[in-house]
Order: C-alpha cells, then structure tokens, then sequence
C-alpha cells in the first residue's frame, strides 16, 4: 500500500495553537460550518457510520474547514475495526490527518503509516495516572488526551515532563475552567460544548 502524504508530521504542537478543540460527534449536518468551528487549529471527530466517512472528508475539504487537521477518534467508529486492518483502510483518507484512540499498541503502527496518533487516557484514580505514565513510556504516541479534562488540574505535575503535548478533554463547560487547565500547562482542550469554540476567535496564543 503506497502511503499517504499528510499535511502534518508527527509533531502536532504547531497545530495547538489555539485553547480549544472542536469535537464532532454528529458530523457537519447539511448547513454550512459555524464559524468558531473554522475559527479552530484542529478539529477532532468521534462517532458515526464507517459508510459515512467518505462523505464527511469530502465536506471537511471544503473552505472555510479545508486547511484544518482532521483527527478521528476510531474506536467509536461503527464498523470499523480497531486493529492494523482498520488503521491501514483509515491511511487511504487523503483528508484524515490523524486518529485518537485508547488502544497504546496501534501508536506505533499508525506511525508507520503517517498517521499521527493521539492516546486517550480515562484517569479515574491514582493507579491509573501510574499505568497511564507507564503506557505513555512504552508506546510513545505523539500526544495525549486526558480524559476527564478537569482531572488534569490534579495531574497536571506527573505530566509536565513529557516530550509529547497533553489535551484535556471531558466535563469542561466553562471558559474559567479552559484558562485554568490551559495554564496548568495542558496545550489545548477538546469539546462538544460548541458555545466554547468561541474562546479561539479571541485567543492571542502562538503556536508553541
């Protein structure tokens, strides 16, 4: 299978130069894209059809979204298998820049074929912030989401010294909250809430 280029490497931190993160989890409907959508430096989808990918990359090609990285979160595609299988259908998306998944294993394997890959990670108590960190050092995916965001408030010292970029994603409502996680040192947050996407109009942040 020839490989894919994609327009982002495996160093996302340039493409987190804004606070907040859509997360779409019903596609673009039929209308056009709200504007705070465009407004984003990357845009994560979750859910949905296998059979409807195809049309939602060809809608996220389209201007004002066009030049945004796309990143899906595979494991709650239905339909697609979460393996090599999967991740190699997921390389011949020219539009998909990259996945999100709970999976540690297929981080390399997305590696190899161009696919940055972000890891999610639930962060219920102490000992999974200890296999969360364990993870991370064994299968080095190129960022990581943590899972709920505002645990990341009480994690974010044991995540400091990572080489790759935290996002905080989960029970984040209000822009108060996006400050702080942001300036606990999280690089972004993802969201639904789409009333926030709004704060990354205003956002004065550099790409770091």
């Amino acid at each position: 299978m020839k490989l894919k280029a994609r327009r982002i490497s495996q160093d996302l931190r340039p493409h987190l130069s804004k606070p907040v993160i859509p997360y779409l989890t019903e596609g673009l409907g039929s209308g056009p894209p709200p504007g705070d959508l465009a407004a984003a430096s990357m845009i994560f989808i979750g859910g949905g059809e296998l059979a409807e990918l195809p049309n939602l990359m060809k809608a996220l090609s389209r201007e004002p979204l066009a030049g945004l990285p796309v990143l899906l979160h595979m494991d709650l595609v239905n339909g697609l298998a979460n393996d090599e299988s999967g991740l190699r259908y997921l390389a011949t998306l020219e539009r998909l820049d990259g996945i999100i998944t709970v999976r540690p294993h297929l981080a390399p394997v997305a590696r190899k074929l161009n696919l940055p890959c972000i890891l999610r990670l639930f962060l219920q108590d102490g000992r999974a912030v200890e296999r969360g960190l364990q993870v991370i050092e064994r299968w080095q995916p190129d960022a990581i989401e943590i899972m709920p965001g505002v645990s990341f408030l009480e994690v974010a010292e044991r995540f400091s010294n990572l080489p790759m970029p935290c996002i905080a994603g989960g029970l984040i409502r209000t822009p108060e909250l996006v400050s702080r996680i942001i300036q606990a040192g999280a690089k972004a947050v993802s969201t639904t809430n789409a009333a926030l996407w709004a704060l990354n109009r205003a956002a004065g942040r550099s790409p770091v």
